[in-house]
């Protein structure tokens, strides 16, 4: 087996420190031992590296990101497979934090200023990807990343689908179904299993959600354990944003409250849609 500890070598990459983990992988930065160039490193679980059609489709679909070719998505830069079979991307390593990060540091809760020159942003990367026939499917605080100077940067976009392979290999390889990631920002399809409904509109719920949380503090619907919580993504509208933030404008307030409605057709038609109400009511 290949060792990830900070200071060894893997490949052509010298391991500097494990960043996290997540449903699919770990991720980890390394420098090019060559180059000096500095890089993150997703690592497909070695569970999911043992099942031939994860792991193509993980090597095959982290280069969707590079096919929206637009500056707020993270490139893949190489891919490579070890002897032992483990798989793994390199990836651009971002410098800064994720939206999550930024909300936990004040206090749970992003001022309206803030937030909404990054929806902005996001709707615009969003747009560019559902452009190419491309839809995240995950779309979450977590998944958008705040770069020291100023830009944004969407993360994971391509794997999403990626994770639906895991999630049913774990199905059957269990018995038992199992919830990967976060349910508080999947869209009403998503959550009742209608793989064949989810389309941009389902990116569109995500956003709205994001924005809710970010701005509320507050889970879309709140106080409920994760079986009510899906039963209630799937068939209620949520409450509307004044409810929690009731200091919150209008003209907001409405277009949160639109992205997140049951009904994909009664959203945000497409993403530049969402974008342009957004512009008219931050800049006027």
């Amino acid at each position: 087996m290949a060792d990830w500890t900070p200071g060894s070598n893997v490949r052509k990459y010298r391991i500097d420190a494990r960043l996290g983990e997540g449903a699919t992988s770990v991720v980890y930065a390394a420098t090019h031992v060559n180059n000096g160039l500095r890089v993150a490193i997703k690592v497909l679980h070695s569970e999911l590296a043992e099942e031939q059609e994860i792991k193509t489709r993980f090597l095959r679909e982290g280069y969707a990101a590079n096919s929206i070719r637009h500056p707020g998505v993270a490139r893949v830069l190489d891919d490579d497979t070890l002897e032992d079979g483990t798989v793994f991307l390199v990836m651009d390593l971002l410098d800064g934090e994720s939206l999550k990060g930024r909300a936990t540091r004040l206090g749970g809760v992003l001022p309206l200023q803030e937030m909404l020159p990054v929806a902005d942003r996001l709707l615009d990367v969003v747009a560019a990807a559902h452009d190419q026939g491309i839809v995240h499917r995950d779309i979450k605080p977590d998944n958008v990343f705040l770069t020291r100077d100023g830009a944004i940067k969407v993360l994971d976009f391509g794997l999403a689908r990626m994770k639906q392979n895991a999630e049913k290999f774990f199905l059957e390889a269990t018995g038992a179904g199992v919830v990967l990631g976060t349910i508080d920002f999947m869209s009403p399809e998503q959550a009742r299993g209608d793989q064949a409904a989810v389309d941009p509109r389902s990116d569109i719920w995500s956003v709205g959600a994001t924005m809710f949380t970010m701005l509320s503090g507050k889970r879309v619907h709140s106080g409920k354990a994760m079986a009510d919580y899906l039963f209630a993504t799937a068939t209620e509208n949520p409450k509307s944003l004044a409810f929690h933030a009731p200091q919150l404008p209008a003209p907001i307030v409405q277009i949160v409250d639109r992205a997140l409605y049951l009904d994909q057709n009664a959203r945000w038609p497409n993403a530049r849609a969402m974008q342009e109400a957004i512009r008219l009511a931050y800049y006027g």
